[in-house]
């Protein structure tokens, strides 16, 4: 972050506690610290619940011959307050998405949960970038890569029955998928990036796209 800052400011913080404050299907902790300020000193202790998610990979695939990106559809929990009235919020449409298992590479979940959400076998992905989706309370880094692969015999639904998922697949055309970005249709903050990597960076270095 400070690499191209010719400012003396010293990057230093003091983790003085981390206990755990809930564990179930996700974990909390409670964390006390202090850090360096930007006008001089140290911050008084700082106490936060950070919510622990760990690293997770997305997946983005697309097929250039029929200029198409595929995004999941499925109900997740984290909509549920904002669906009470409108059920079918709670539905959204994301890339391919999952956790990295204790053990596993990056590469390797990805070809996991690939197979697991989309019903195909893929091998080769392209590393895009990674990001903290939100870093005021959770520690969750996501890795975002991509595939191309081809969109002729992909199922219509998928999911791993053991972890209760029920997965609709969505293919949509360049233009339709380009058109909901820009006009800020798509809601989930990963299909946003997604996305722009592949609109505005990925297939500009190609060839036009119109």
């Amino acid at each position: 972050m400070s690499d191209n800052r010719s400012d003396p400011f010293q990057y230093r913080l003091r983790i003085e506690s981390i206990e755990p404050a809930f564990e179930g299907f996700f974990r909390i902790d409670r964390v006390r610290f202090q850090h360096q300020r930007f006008q001089g000193g140290w911050s008084e202790t700082l106490e936060r619940e950070l919510f622990g998610r760990g690293q997770a990979v997305l997946v983005l695939l697309y097929d250039c011959a029929s200029r198409q990106v595929l995004l999941i559809e499925q109900c997740r929990a984290g909509a549920l307050k904002h669906a009470r009235h409108q059920s079918e919020k709670a539905w959204l449409l994301e890339p391919v998405a999952g956790m990295i298992d204790s053990g596993e590479s990056a590469q390797q979940a990805c070809a996991r949960e690939t197979q697991e959400e989309a019903g195909v076998t893929v091998q080769d992905f392209e590393y895009v970038c990674q990001f903290y989706p939100s870093p005021g309370g959770s520690d969750e880094v996501l890795h975002l890569y991509a595939a191309e692969i081809d969109f002729s015999e992909l199922p219509a639904l998928a999911g791993a029955k053991e972890e209760h998922e029920d997965i609709r697949l969505v293919p949509m055309k360049f233009e339709q998928a380009e058109d909901r970005l820009r006009s800020g249709r798509f809601n989930v903050a990963s299909t946003i990036v997604a996305l722009q990597w592949l609109f505005f960076q990925r297939l500009e270095e190609s060839a036009p796209r119109r």
